[in-house]
C-alpha cells in the first residue's frame, strides 16, 4: 500500500511540475505579447489600452461572464484568430504573429492556462 501511495505522490508531483512550467511559460508569453494592452493584471488596463479604438476586455472576468465556466475554446479561438467576429478589434495580433519559434500548440495551451489562472 505504501508503494501505491508513493507512486501516486510521484505522479502528482510530476503533474504539478508540468503545470508550473506551463504556467510560467504562459505568463512569460503573456508578459511579452499581451500585457501592453491587457495589463499586468489582465483587466484591460495596459499602457496602450486607451490608445485603442476599442478597450481590451477584462480577462479576469471571462469565467464569471461565461456562467462560471472558463471558455477555453473561445479563448483559444480569439488568440489564434479563428473565432473573431466583426465586433472584434483588429488591434490584437493573431497567435501566428508571435513569431515562428513561439507559435506552437504548447505555447497556445500555456497562454490559455495562464489566462484561466487569473480568473477572479
Amino acid at each position: 500500500m505504501r508503494s501505491l501511495w508513493g507512486v501516486a505522490g510521484f505522479l502528482a508531483l510530476g503533474t504539478l511540475v508540468a503545470c508550473s512550467q506551463s504556467f510560467g511559460a504562459g505568463r512569460s508569453v503573456y508578459n511579452e505579447h499581451c500585457v501592453m494592452c491587457h495589463g499586468a493584471s489582465g483587466q484591460g488596463d495596459g499602457e496602450f489600452a486607451n490608445q485603442l479604438l476599442k478597450l481590451p476586455p477584462d480577462l479576469t472576468r471571462l469565467t464569471r461572464e461565461n456562467g462560471g465556466t472558463f471558455p477555453r475554446l473561445r479563448v483559444e479561438q480569439v488568440i489564434t484568430g479563428s473565432g473573431r467576429g466583426e465586433h472584434f478589434s483588429g488591434a490584437m495580433p493573431e497567435f501566428a504573429d508571435f513569431g515562428a519559434n513561439e507559435a506552437t500548440p504548447q505555447t497556445l495551451q500555456a497562454i490559455v492556462e495562464y489566462v484561466e489562472s487569473i480568473q477572479i
